[in-house]
């Protein structure tokens, strides 16, 4: 297994720094990463030539990234190339601001990292994957809330709205005991920004050995989870692990694809949800319990 694969692996890019490699590999790697997209065209010949090594080198390097073989891995690249070259004028998400900035800029610079985080990440909803996902969360008895614990006030923010329409959201961060109790009339979602977690796949992995369906919810690389997850919704991917200073674009971009995921179930049943929503509130206290008889 290569040495990235766990919490830390995150887009291709990263795993591609993190990953020792031999001489002639290096090379290889090196010259793709330079070239970046203009290897589109170029089969895996005539970057071998450009390497001045064999395809089979290029086949090593997709192995060793946990890619079948090379035209997965180019296509994944690709695709992440694309998406980064998009983000190079936005805000930088993990240094977002610097020392003496007011706080007035500050929260401008804020706002604007986190309108663009929502942008960015309406951008890559896919309405097939959409769809599946509001199935599986509409023949779900219950759903349970797979994450970690930086993530359980989003999660808590998602159970109270799904509560009041009728639906139970069970929040849990331990994946696999939780994969183990869950029954097939269940469904998952898994939140995982690097959506290489170990123990997250792992219960992905039991789920799907179950047959109890799941939602993977990760960074747009082609990630562990995603590939098992029977739909797959992509989060803005501008954070790395360790050298930001908050989680100001992620969590909004975490945040706002549950809430897509309440309007879309929501709207499955309108009439019936919305009347749900509306007949107790105005009759409860601030507390947010019914008044006592």
């Amino acid at each position: 297994m290569p040495h990235w694969k766990g919490a830390l692996a995150m887009l291709l890019t990263d795993r591609i720094q993190a990953t020792a490699f031999s001489a002639g590999e290096q090379t290889a790697v090196d010259y793709i990463m330079e070239q970046k997209e203009n290897i589109r065209n170029m089969t895996v010949k005539e970057i071998a030539g450009a390497c001045y090594c064999a395809p089979s080198t290029l086949i090593r390097i997709a192995h060793k990234l946990g890619f079948e073989g090379w035209n997965a891995l180019k296509e994944s690249f690709l695709e992440e190339m694309e998406y980064l070259a998009c983000q190079d004028c936005g805000q930088d998400a993990n240094v977002p601001f610097e020392a003496g900035e007011t706080p007035v800029a500050i929260g401008e610079t804020i706002a604007a990292l986190q309108s663009e985080s929502i942008e960015d990440t309406c951008s890559m909803l896919d309405a097939l994957q959409l769809h599946k996902a509001t199935v599986i969360l509409k023949n779900a008895r219950i759903i349970y809330l797979l994450t970690l614990a930086p993530n359980r006030e989003l999660a808590g923010m998602f159970q109270a709205e799904m509560l009041r329409i009728g639906r139970t959201v069970v929040i849990a961060d331990q994946p696999l005991y939780t994969a183990l109790i869950m029954d097939p009339q269940d469904c998952a979602i898994i939140l995982s920004y690097s959506g290489e977690t170990d123990s997250m796949v792992e219960a992905g992995q039991l789920l799907n050995e179950r047959k109890i369906p799941f939602i993977a919810i990760s960074n747009i690389g082609d990630t562990s989870l995603s590939r098992l997850a029977q739909a797959s919704l992509k989060m803005c991917t501008r954070e790395k692990l360790y050298s930001k200073i908050g989680s100001f674009s992620s969590a909004v971009s975490a945040f706002y694809l549950l809430y897509v995921l309440y309007a879309c179930l929501f709207e499955r049943d309108y009439e019936r949800n919305f009347a749900r929503k509306w007949r107790y509130p105005a009759r409860w206290n601030e507390s947010g319990q019914p008044p006592h008889p």
